[in-house]
């Protein structure tokens, strides 16, 4: 691996706390490495709906090991470029798709997914799947 940090997407996150494989094993690879990085828009994702105090304090167990990305000025000018983008071709993704797509770009950092297919529609995005962690 190298040794820049690599955004966690929501659903390998959720694979953690949920002891999915290879996800769970990967993030916890990564946290123990202080490679792992994620956006605020994932831990929005994280909490909302949240009623259990066991998850959440998973959550904030976690939140305290991972380097946060904010959405400033430049992510959000990308995510708008992003939107209109994908809207001219008629591929539109989830809005909170697009954040966390433009905070990767705007920091340059790559984004581990299992959304490889959704998340390949926004241009210069490097996205990695378990597959490629693992063969790193």
């Amino acid at each position: 691996m190298e040794n820049s940090l690599i955004v966690m997407d929501t659903d390998v996150i959720i694979d953690f706390f949920s002891d999915v494989a290879p996800g769970a094993e990967i993030v916890s690879e990564l946290v123990s490495h202080r490679k792992a990085a994620t956006t605020c828009i994932s831990i929005f994702e994280l909490y909302s709906g949240v009623l259990g105090k066991r998850r959440l304090r998973q959550i904030e167990m976690l939140i305290d090991h991972l380097a946060l990305l904010p959405l400033d000025v430049i992510g959000a000018a990308t995510a708008g470029r992003i939107y209109t983008q994908l809207s001219s071709k008629g591929q539109l993704i989830g809005t909170h798709d697009i954040l966390i797509g433009a905070i990767c770009l705007a920091y340059d950092l790559p984004l581990y997914t299992r959304k490889v297919g959704h998340f390949s529609k926004i241009k210069n995005i490097r996205i990695l799947s378990a597959r490629d962690i693992l063969k790193s």
